[in-house]
């Protein structure tokens, strides 16, 4: 594999796991920190639609660059295979996110801010439950992909050394 090849798929991988680690380590606990609930939330609602576009268009750069390699090499693809297989799950994963989760918790969010300001209590308290569920499983999905993410630069070093020790 081309040395730049190799330099451009590290980059990627490691803005994947730079920017997951960044916003859920140092931004969201910043935000959450300093700012009231709500406020920080819609904050968070303006960085995920990018945080969650840039992860799955980084994905399928990804992967199709190594798609394209594998036009060349036949074996790339047979060496990559569990790396094919976590790059894919985390587009998925990340437009998951992007297509549905956030959707629905901006929208939970959003009656949720409506019924306090209306000061409907219990409906409020049901909408916070909701919110609860859903940033349950988007937590829960975002922590998945961080382990495919660390997974990915594991595994992408270890077939370069291999490869090199093949030359």
């Amino acid at each position: 594999m081309n040395k730049y090849v190799a330099f451009v798929i590290l980059l990627m991988i490691s803005v994947l796991i730079g920017s997951n680690v960044f916003l859920s380590f140092v931004v969201a606990p910043v935000l959450f920190s300093n700012f009231d609930k709500i406020a920080a939330g819609s904050i968070m609602q303006l960085i995920f639609p990018y945080y969650f576009k840039i992860n799955w268009i980084l994905g399928i750069v990804i992967y199709t660059i190594i798609g394209v390699l594998s036009f060349k090499d036949k074996e790339i693809v047979k060496s990559l295979k569990w790396f094919l297989v976590s790059i894919g799950a985390i587009v998925i994963l990340n437009m998951a996110q992007d297509r549905s989760l956030l959707p629905m918790a901006q929208s939970i969010q959003n009656q949720y801010v409506q019924a306090l300001e209306e000061k409907q209590n219990e409906k409020a308290k049901v909408l916070y439950s909701q919110f609860s569920t859903v940033h349950k499983v988007s937590s829960f999905v975002n922590i998945t992909t961080m382990i495919l993410e660390i997974f990915l630069l594991y595994n992408f070093l270890s077939f370069l050394k291999f490869s090199r020790n093949k030359l």
